[in-house]
């Protein structure tokens, strides 16, 4: 299998005070910082001429999975401000082992909603321009669960389980069998 040549490290989602800090979401695991320190990353799409970002700081956030990101390039909120809802791309051979999760890794999670309880199991992985999305296969049939901030809570690795909150219409509720 072809190793991508960048790996999606954290997605920004909102700006964080007015010196330019972001507040992220890490795809790559609890401890974005060990896996970025002084890394150069790419924001996609990129708001202004493509080039990247160097880390500066990596601080953990309010929010679990969250952490607050400076870079090296922005320092005030304006600029910061174009960031939000970027994905933050890292060059693959660059982070170390344990921050590339390939879609193998995921195949075979348990997949828990907050309301419906067990989904089933991750099957398979699309992978998009703007996010993934699980293919889960469960008692439900085949359920597209994207991946986002928003309904994947979180994701426990050494259980092998992801809780989520699934949107409104990506179960057919009247179809399901109890």
């Amino acid at each position: 299998m072809d190793a991508s040549p960048f790996t999606a490290v954290a997605r920004v989602v909102k700006t964080r005070g007015l010196d330019g800090a972001v507040a992220v979401t890490s795809l790559v695991g609890p401890d974005l910082a060990a896996a970025v320190e002084g890394l150069p990353l790419w924001p996609v799409p990129p708001r202004w001429v493509p080039r990247p970002l160097h880390v500066e700081a990596v601080r953990s956030g309010r929010a679990e999975g969250a952490s607050v990101v400076t870079f090296r390039e922005v320092c005030d909120v304006t600029t910061a401000s174009k960031l939000v809802g970027a994905l933050l791309l890292a060059q693959t051979d660059l982070l170390p082992e344990s921050a590339v999760h390939g879609i193998e890794d995921l195949r075979g999670f348990a997949v828990i909603d907050e309301t419906r309880g067990r989904l089933g199991e991750i099957a398979d992985v699309i992978v998009t321009g703007a996010n993934d999305v699980w293919v889960v296969d469960g008692p439900f049939g085949e359920v597209l669960v994207p991946v986002i901030p928003d309904v994947v809570l979180r994701l426990d690795t050494d259980a092998r389980t992801a809780l989520v909150r699934l949107l409104p219409g990506l179960i057919d509720e009247e179809q399901t069998c109890g």
